[in-house]
């Protein structure tokens, strides 16, 4: 019989300021202040989404 654990990954989550402070995410800060919120926290993945949704969405 196996012994199947579920393994969940934790990730870091960040504040808008060190978002914007990431070498590894290179926008601009304009970009940064329209999506993110102060005072809430993400994750790098999120910040991705987020940037991806921003920048596909339809311009009326």
């Amino acid at each position: 019989m196996t012994n199947k654990t579920k393994s969940k990954t934790i990730e870091n989550r960040f504040t808008k300021e060190q978002v914007f402070a990431s070498k590894k995410l290179s926008y601009s800060k304009d970009l940064f202040n329209a999506i993110l919120s102060d005072g809430e926290t993400y994750t790098l993945k999120e910040v991705e989404t987020e940037i991806n949704k921003f920048l596909k969405r339809k311009v009326d």
